[in-house]
Formats: structure tokens, C-alpha cells, sequence
């Protein structure tokens, strides 16, 4: 099937979730239509369909809120700080997600802070987090109260309120937050909406009174994607903790157990960043230029040594490490940097740029697949960004051999993020979006986000092709939790015509989750 017709077909699958949860809503069954929403919103994220908003759900969502049960507004606390609501679906021992969150809390100390977690599930909340919060007070996890979307909702409206800022750290397919702040209500505040997933579908655009994005190429995408007036992007670069060095390069390598002399490239995500989109990986366009060099090694955090990522070790050109819990050594050992592809991942790419680094990006395609590609404010004049592999490998190869320039690159990047992130900058930058007044002017327009079939949702097609949520029975195996028995079979007996047998689905949500918990505790 050509790369249009799949689009098209996944937008008529859509289509179809999107009219059932609207016959939900409509008859007043109001948990079944939030749980059929979130399977929308959870198919467009995973199956590109040539949309990035849908104004239809969006009016669900806030139907939805609109009959949650009236309250009285909370009082707010006394204190001289105003105090800032964080809205996460889930949070992590490892990844920029987290690490994101965790900074923001570190670094902002002239608020207070609060982070109310909607579907952490069964995962322990990393220390990282729970470390930085005034109290243990200051963490909520709605869904170990609630086993309902809908009562999530609620919670969530009365917390907001007893807030001066609320900020959406959420998953493209989190309607909780969603139908909790939209519409607006009296006593809510401002919603700002962090855009940490601007390449793909989400939830939220008219509950967010301000997009909060962390470079250039997703606030375009808003605009021309999404429905939102540019007068509701604003901007703030990712908050990054500045660690010292704590070992020279050399000293890095040798707790690593990496030849002094070697040449490192190093790279670190999650593995799926790393993924095939229908074309050449990163480690297909890196393993010429290894193999040119003499001494050059790639390192690679996140993916694990086997597969296609086993040929680092057997060769002796490097190693894949899986996944660290803190990648600061690893990135100490490096002599360039290159981002992860096709997904790019800023948080490690800057935390490299901090150390006086040179990083790299591959980014093919024209201005409308920006959004694919490495952008980040503070390394507009230092970051090389390379439109082909064999651009990227020369590049690399260029500054392996140079030591001169590479030194001289690193030097320039380096000060580049310490003047975005030293000495109290990116706490002075986010206060001013903070406290910015209301924006005025017309409201974020989602029914009016055009869809395309071009090359960017084509790419994305690709892309998202070795993800979860695949199709529509992927789709219903990634919601198996909130689904009610009869569709867990249902999803059961699709995903066995795949040949993938889930035996869990087979019982009831509930019993499912007390098997899980009585293992994890074996």
C-alpha cells in the first residue's frame, strides 16, 4: 500500500474512533466516551493520519468537562511564592522526559512547586523527582485514587484551581488534563501546554492557553498544523542542569574501559529514536567514517549490544552500552557528539554541548521536515546540522581528523549553552513566560488545522512504523487497561489474527494489574 493510501486509511480509522466516543458523550455515558477519546487520540499519535490536532475530539474533551461535577473553588494556600501545578502522565527513571521536569524544578526556585501524575500506574516515581519537591505533599498520583478518567478530571479541576500557574507536561494522548482544564472555568489558571512532543499528534490544543515550545520548527508546525494563533506560542529553551566536568576526557575513558587514544563519537536516546525510517540508520551512515579513521570509535547509550548494534563490538569500533541511569561519564568520554536518528534527542545533545562537545544532527529534507531534525535556539550558530548521511559522515570525519577545529568548535558550543543556561538565565527566561499577561485574541482553532499528505506526514509514516499502538489492535492493546472486558477480548482475538497472543487480555482489568503487582513484588 502506497504511503497516501496509508494515511488515508488511518485517517478514516480516526474518523470512526472519534464519532463513537462522540455517540458516547452524547448519551451521556461519560467514563466510556473519555476512554474511546483517549483510544483516539492514542491511534492518531501512533499512526500518522495526516493531522497533528483534531478539533472534533478536541470538542469531546471539552463537552466532557463541561459536566464535571461543579465544586467550590479551594482556598489558596498563604505563602509569598505563587505556586505552579505540573500535570505529568508518566514519569521515568531514565530519559529527557523526566530529566526535563526534574531541571525545571531545580532551577525555578522562585515558585513553588506541585506535580500531579495521571497515569503512572505501577512505576516508582524516580528520586530525581521526588527529590526536588518541597514535600511528599507535593506529588499526586490521580490514578492510584481514581480508577476513572473522568474522576482523574475532576481531581485534577480542583488542584488546578488552588494554583496560579497550571503547565502540561502530559503524553500526546492524556485526556485527563485535557477535559480537566477545557473549558475555561471560573477560578481556573493559566494553562500553558509544554510542546515536548511537537512531531506528533496530540491532545490539549484548546485547553492550553499558551504552547510552550523549546525551539522554532514545532511552534511553525502549530501554526500551520495545529490551529494556533501565533500569539499562543511562546518559547523557553529545554531547562539543562549544568554539571561540571567531572574527569577529563581521558579519565572518563579509563573508567569506561575505552582506549585513552581512541577518537569517540558518542550518541545517547532511547533505542527507538534510533530506529529505520524506511531508509539508511544512523549507524549505517557512521560506520564508513569509523572505519576510515583509524582509532575512531562510535558509543552509543541507550540501544542494547546486540542486533544491528552487535557489529560496534565485533569489529572493535565501539560498543553499544543499553540503557545508563545517568550518561554524564559516558558523555565526558567524547570527542564529537551526534544526535540521535531519526528522533532527535535535545536533552542529551545539550548536556554533550555543555562539556565544550561539537555536536552533530542529520537533517535531510527541505523547511516542512524541520520538526524531524535537531533545533535548539542556543546552538543556532554552532550546531552542524548535515542534509544527507554522506554530508553527516564527512563532517564526522573531518573533525575526527582535526583536532584543532574540533577544539575550537567545542569551545564556541559550549559557551553558547552556558549563556542560555548559567547563572540563574533559563530561571529569568521561563519567569517571563510565566508571568507574561494573558494573551488576547482569538483561541487556538483545532477544527481548522489543515491535514496533508506530504512528505513530512509521509516520513512520519515511516517513522512511527516500529512503535507501539500499531494499527487499530496495537492501538487497543496499548489501552488494554482502561478497556472493559468485552473489548479486551475483542482486542485478544484481533491482535491472535497477528499472530500475537496476549493471554492477559483475556482477563479483566483489574485482575490483570494484581497479577502484575504480585510479580513485580516476587
Amino acid at each position: 500500500m502506497r504511503p497516501v493510501e496509508r494515511l488515508d486509511d488511518n485517517r478514516q480509522v480516526l474518523d470512526r474512533l472519534v464519532r463513537r466516543a462522540q455517540r458516547l458523550a452524547r448519551r451521556g455515558r461519560d467514563e466510556p466516551a473519555a476512554v474511546a477519546a483517549m483510544t483516539a487520540a492514542t491511534f492518531a499519535w501512533c499512526n500518522p493520519t495526516g493531522v497533528f490536532a483534531s478539533g472534533d475530539l478536541e470538542d469531546v474533551l471539552a463537552g466532557l468537562g463541561a459536566r464535571l461535577p461543579a465544586r467550590p473553588a479551594p482556598e489558596r494556600p498563604a505563602g509569598a511564592r505563587p505556586r505552579v501545578l505540573h500535570v505529568v502522565t508518566q514519569v521515568y527513571g531514565t530519559g529527557g522526559h523526566t530529566q526535563m521536569l526534574a531541571n525545571w524544578l531545580r532551577l525555578d526556585t522562585a515558585r513553588e512547586h506541585h506535580v500531579c501524575l495521571t497515569g503512572q500506574g505501577e512505576r516508582e516515581v524516580p528520586d530525581k523527582l521526588t527529590a526536588v519537591l518541597p514535600s511528599a505533599d507535593a506529588l499526586v498520583r490521580l490514578d492510584a485514587r481514581h480508577r476513572r478518567l473522568v474522576d482523574r478530571a475532576a481531581e485534577l479541576r480542583d488542584l488546578a484551581r488552588a494554583h496560579d500557574h497550571v503547565v502540561l507536561h502530559v503524553h500526546p494522548n492524556d485526556v485527563v488534563a485535557a477535559i480537566a482544564l477545557s473549558p475555561r472555568t471560573e477560578g481556573r489558571p493559566e494553562v500553558l501546554l509544554v510542546n515536548h512532543a511537537d512531531h506528533v499528534f496530540w491532545v490539549g490544543v484548546s485547553a492550553a492557553d499558551r504552547v510552550v515550545n523549546l525551539r522554532q520548527s514545532g511552534a511553525r508546525l502549530n501554526v500551520e498544523r495545529r490551529g494556533v494563533p501565533e500569539a499562543r506560542n511562546a518559547f523557553v529553551v529545554r531547562p539543562l542542569q549544568l554539571r561540571e566536568r567531572e574527569h577529563a576526557r581521558t579519565e572518563a575513558r579509563a573508567t569506561l574501559g575505552i582506549p585513552a587514544d581512541a577518537l569517540v563519537v558518542a550518541s545517547a536516546a532511547d533505542t527507538y529514536k534510533y530506529g529505520a525510517a524506511g531508509g539508511e540508520t544512523l549507524l549505517d551512515v557512521l560506520l564508513p567514517a569509523l572505519r576510515d579513521v583509524p582509532g575512531a570509535e562510535l558509543h552509543v547509550a541507550g540501544p542494547a549490544p546486540d542486533g544491528e548494534w552487535s557489529v560496534l563490538a565485533e569489529q572493535g569500533i565501539g560498543r553499544a552500552w543499553g540503557l545508563l541511569p545517568d550518561v554524564h561519564t559516558f558523555l565526558e568520554a567524547a570527542d564529537l557528539y551526534v544526535d540521535s536518528y531519526p528522533f532527535s534527542s535535545l536533552t542529551s545533545m545539550l548536556e554533550a554541548a555543555a562539556m565544550g562537545t561539537p555536536v552533530l544532527t542529520l537533517r535531510p529534507g527541505g523547511d516542512e521536515l524541520g520538526v524531524l531534525g535537531a533545533d535548539t535556539p542556543e546552538l543556532d550558530d554552532d550546531l552542524i546540522v548535515a542534509r544527507s548521511g554522506e554530508e553527516l559522515a564527512a563532517e564526522v570525519t573531518r573533525l575526527l581528523l582535526d583536532r584543532e577545529a574540533r577544539e575550537e568548535l567545542g569551545a564556541s558550543t559550549g559557551a553558547a549553552v552556558h549563556r542560555s543556561h548559567g547563572d540563574g538565565a533559563w530561571a529569568e527566561a521561563v519567569g517571563k513566560v510565566l508571568d507574561a499577561p494573558p494573551v488576547s485574541g482569538p483561541a487556538s482553532a483545532p477544527g481548522r488545522a489543515e491535514r496533508r499528505t506530504g512528505e513530512l506526514d509521509r516520513r512520519l509514516l515511516l517513522m512511527m512504523a516500529n512503535g507501539v499502538g500499531q494499527g487499530l489492535a496495537g492501538t487497543l492493546d496499548t489501552m488494554s487497561d482502561q478497556l472493559p472486558w468485552g473489548r479486551r477480548l475483542e482486542t485478544a482475538a484481533r491482535l491472535a489474527r497477528q499472530g500475537t497472543v496476549r493471554p492477559a487480555l483475556l482477563l479483566p482489568a483489574g485482575a490483570a494489574r494484581r497479577i502484575r503487582r504480585l510479580r513485580s513484588r516476587s
